[in-house]
């Protein structure tokens, strides 16, 4: 408890929030009643999920077989990119970053590769998967439960964002060097089936109380119930942090929208689909996309260019989204290769190419 309590403490992400919490304060007046109590909950069922699959090895079993497959450098980036991609999408952005950065900086290493741009394509991979399902980013959760959106209307949103995706990351990690391996990785022990099975089922009953399919209190309750039967020590490893972080969001953001000169500013904002697309987009390069999210969920009916928006805005700038801040913390015992500025140059130069990219193809997507 002590540990959890230290380590929530120390969470720099979780105090910027909160003093962002408490300077609304002086903005506007936040209403309890605006916390989502079902996405906090949600997400603690998610994490709970999460961590029984870290317990069980399973990302790292699926890393090392696919390392084992690679033939050259290019490929290995390449399968580390489609891991966190596909990984995301069920493990979320932020544990398949927290997983997968630290082991590939350390074989890039081994490799002697420059890490700043496969790094930099494997971020935002982990960014642009984990928008194609419900449970992959926070922004998603929080959009599925606020507008009780059904599984069909959600995938008809992220489908063809998740092809658009892909196709940028192939195109642009073909500009990696193709150099031979030095280190062949050994193989790992298989997971049993029953495992695979214990995990899916989990992850598919937390789906079915997304959808409304069943009640989210059952869910949470359930989730509890069999991370105490299977492994209780996950529950010290759930990012407390991020739960508490949330509540600020929903606090923060509560505040500025009774602030009638910030609330009168923003409906202007969101009158059609394009203008809240843009300020999607716009919004999360400076507040971070799940915040954004949150804020304009309250002022537009406009789903599908809220969607494209807070996703596709999670590229660009460093705080666009809050897996890029723990991407670069697990970045930073690395930081004299390459050096911290070299990276950020590179990032941000990625970032916004794929950002005027996609954001383009989702202007084009909506006026259709």
């Amino acid at each position: 408890m002590v540990t959890v309590v230290r380590r929530t403490l120390h969470d720099k992400i979780f105090i910027i929030a909160l003093i962002c919490a408490g300077l609304s304060l002086f903005i506007g007046t936040p209403q309890l009643t605006a916390i989502n109590w079902a996405t906090i909950g949600t997400l603690f069922a998610l994490m709970i999920s999460v961590q029984l699959l870290r317990a069980m090895h399973l990302l790292d079993t699926l890393r090392d077989w696919l390392l084992v497959k690679s033939h050259d450098t290019r490929q290995m980036c390449q399968l580390f990119i489609l891991l966190a991609f596909g990984g995301s999408m069920i493990l979320t952005n932020d544990v398949a970053i927290l997983t997968l950065i630290p082991i590939f900086l350390t074989l890039a290493r081994r490799q002697h590769l420059a890490i700043a741009y496969p790094t930099t394509l494997i971020i935002m991979a982990a960014n642009l998967g984990s928008a194609f399902t419900p449970i992959g980013n926070p922004q998603n959760l929080f959009l599925v439960t606020f507008y009780h959106v059904n599984l069909f209307t959600f995938f008809k949103l992220s489908t063809p964002l998740m092809l658009a995706s892909l196709a940028l990351l192939v195109a642009l990690s073909r500009r990696l060097p193709r150099l031979p391996l030095t280190v062949t990785p050994t193989k790992s022990t298989p997971i049993s089936r029953s495992q695979i099975g214990l995990a899916g089922g989990l992850l598919s009953f937390i789906m079915l109380g997304i959808f409304n399919l069943v009640p989210i209190s059952l869910v949470i309750i359930g989730t509890i119930v069999v991370g105490l039967m299977i492994n209780r020590r996950v529950f010290q490893y759930v990012d407390y942090a991020l739960l508490l972080t949330f509540i600020c969001f929903f606090i923060f953001v509560s505040a500025i929208s009774h602030n009638p000169a910030i609330t009168h500013w923003l409906n202007q904002l969101t009158q059609t689909a394009p203008s809240v697309y843009i300020t999607g987009l716009i919004t999360s390069q400076v507040i971070s996309n799940v915040p954004a999210a949150i804020l304009l969920a309250n002022f537009t009916p406009h789903l599908s260019a809220l969607f494209l928006g807070v996703n596709i805005g999670g590229l660009g700038s460093l705080v666009a989204s809050l897996a890029n801040l723990l991407a670069l913390k697990q970045l930073l015992p690395f930081n004299d290769e390459p050096p911290l500025h070299h990276f950020l140059i590179v990032f941000t130069a990625l970032n916004g190419l794929g950002l005027f990219i996609l954001g383009l193809g989702g202007w084009f997507y909506l006026h259709l």
